[in-house]
């Protein structure tokens, strides 16, 4: 799951972890929008900028109206 602070993914025990913060996020900041202590990676990696295959995919052919991206 992709949210505007970071990266999760479900463990094998079923368990929300988040994986990468994005850049400029803190800690703080994603314990202060979820209702509970959430599990963290451990290193926590920055997760890093999209390439710019990436960014064309999304712009081009996933929001090409730009209903997300502007």
């Amino acid at each position: 799951m992709v949210t505007d602070l970071g990266i999760y993914h479900f463990d094998d025990a079923g368990e929300m972890r988040l994986d990468s913060i994005h850049p400029g996020a803190t800690l703080d900041q994603i314990r202060d929008t979820i209702g509970w202590e959430p599990r963290v990676a451990d290193p926590l990696p920055v997760t890093p900028a999209p390439t710019p295959q990436e960014l064309r995919l999304i712009r081009q052919e996933l929001d090409p109206e730009g209903a997300y991206t502007k």
